[in-house]
Order: structure tokens, then C-alpha cells, then sequence
């Protein structure tokens, strides 16, 4: 871990799973995010959450006792507002929850005629009806855009499947390829460097998702720091082919080593 750390000068780190599962802070996580504050160490936290809006994300961590502010949180849906904008779509399909729709106020919204379907994390709300809706805008050539690829989460009652798997539906029955917005498209990773001002190799994300988190960033020219809390599992990182950079217990065992930075 020591020879990760030497050459960075900044940190990616993700939310759910990384700093809090559920309405829990993992152990340390608040200790970790004052040692970056007062070492002045520059990061961000990069999330995919699409249950809920950049604003409700940053209420319910203050909720559990740690003050984050908002310019240091990126999203995914900011990246997919950022993505429809310079692609000039005004009318969405939206597969999101009611929650997140403040993200994407500036857009025309209809379920029955866009220029693209976007796709978050529902919950329960993907019905057969509104995927059968969407499947028919996608028919006729709306862009399908997703702000995450990832199959399962870990909640309080356990894992729960993902954005992605319904995204994937979707893909085979309309016979397209979804444009991810959020990790670990490239895209990203760069817009989140760039709010850093680092280049990627000075760079660690430290997250509980091999694939999104260390294998996208990775991938993108980044240190890829995986921490065994969340939905970490060693099954499937074997089965991933992933090699991270360095494994960790949780964020609390960076404490120690930033501090001495």
C-alpha cells in the first residue's frame, strides 16, 4: 500500500459501500475523510448512485455525521446531464426514481416519444410496463444512456440488483448499446480528474466495486485501491480478472498512511 500512496496527489473515492453502507458510517470512514481535509489532500467522491438526487446524497451523509461539500460530490447523473447536453437532446425518457428527477429539470420528459431513454436505479419501479415503454422509444432510435453498469449493490436487507441488470434487458431486446455515463466509462473518470487537476497517475480510486471502481479506473490510467466493505467478494474478484492495486480492509487502514503524507 505504502508504494501506491508515495507517488499520488490526489483521491477518488467512492460513497455506498466505501464511506457508508446503509445509513452507517463504516468504521473510520469519518476520521479517513478528516485526515484528507486537514492533510489537504486533494478528492472527490465519485458515486453512482441514481436513487437519489446530488442534494438528497449529501442530506443523508450529513445525516450520519459527516459534512461534505457539494462541489466535492460527482455524480453520475451530473455526468449524463453533462453527456445529453452536448449531444443537444431535449426530450428524455426517464427510468429513474421520482427523487432524482430534480437532477434533470432542465428536460422535456415523456414515455412515449424521445430522443433518449436514461436508465437509474429504480428499485422496485421497473415494471414490465415501463421497460416495455422504454423498449418501444429505443425502437425508434432513441440513444439509450445509463448512468451505471452495476449488476447488484449491497443495502441493509442484503444484495439488490442494480441498474444494470435492467440495462442489459434492454440492450438485448432493442438491440442496442448503452452509453455509460457514470463508472467506469472513461468519460468519468476524465471530468472527475479534471475537477481534481491531477493527472490520472497521481491518481487513486478506492472503491468496493472491482469492476466499476478499480477496474474502470485502472483501465483509465489510475491506481485502483479495493476495499473489502460494501459488496466486496473475493469469489468475484477471482472470477474477475481484475488485479487492484492494493486490497484494504476498509478506508480506516488509509488513516495512518495519509496522515503521515
Amino acid at each position: 500500500m505504502k508504494a501506491v500512496l508515495e507517488k499520488l496527489k490526489g483521491l477518488l473515492i467512492d460513497l455506498d459501500g466505501t464511506i457508508y453502507v446503509g445509513n452507517e458510517l463504516i468504521p473510520g470512514a469519518r476520521e479517513f475523510v478528516h485526515t484528507l481535509e486537514t492533510r489537504g489532500v486533494p478528492h472527490r467522491f465519485v458515486t453512482n448512485i441514481t436513487s437519489r438526487s446530488r442534494r438528497s446524497v449529501l442530506e443523508r451523509i450529513r445525516t450520519m455525521g459527516l459534512e461534505i461539500r457539494p462541489e466535492q460530490v460527482f455524480t453520475a447523473p451530473y455526468a449524463a446531464v453533462a453527456y445529453l447536453q452536448s449531444k443537444g437532446i431535449r426530450r428524455c425518457c426517464l427510468l429513474i426514481p421520482e427523487a432524482l428527477e430534480e437532477d434533470f429539470s432542465e428536460f422535456e420528459l415523456s414515455d412515449t416519444e424521445a430522443e433518449a431513454v436514461v436508465v437509474g436505479d429504480m428499485g422496485s419501479g421497473f415494471s414490465f410496463e415501463r421497460l416495455n415503454a422504454a423498449f418501444q422509444i429505443l425502437m425508434n432510435e432513441a440513444e439509450l444512456v445509463t448512468m451505471s453498469r452495476s449488476r447488484y449493490f449491497r443495502a441493509e436487507d442484503g444484495l439488490r440488483l442494480d441498474a444494470g441488470s435492467f440495462v442489459a434487458l434492454l440492450e438485448h431486446a432493442a438491440m442496442t448499446e448503452a452509453v455509460v455515463c457514470g463508472k467506469p466509462a472513461p468519460a468519468f473518470f476524465d471530468m472527475a480528474l479534471s475537477q481534481l487537476g491531477c493527472r490520472p497517475e497521481e491518481v487513486a480510486m478506492i472503491g468496493d466495486d472491482v469492476e466499476g471502481d478499480v477496474g474502470g479506473a485502472q483501465a483509465c490510467g489510475l491506481k485502483g485501491v479495493l476495499v473489502q466493505t460494501g459488496k466486496f467478494n473475493p469469489e468475484i474478484l477471482e472470477k474477475s480478472g481484475i488485479k487492484p492495486d492494493a486490497i484494504i480492509p476498509s478506508v480506516e487502514t488509509l488513516i495512518d498512511a495519509m496522515a503521515k503524507r
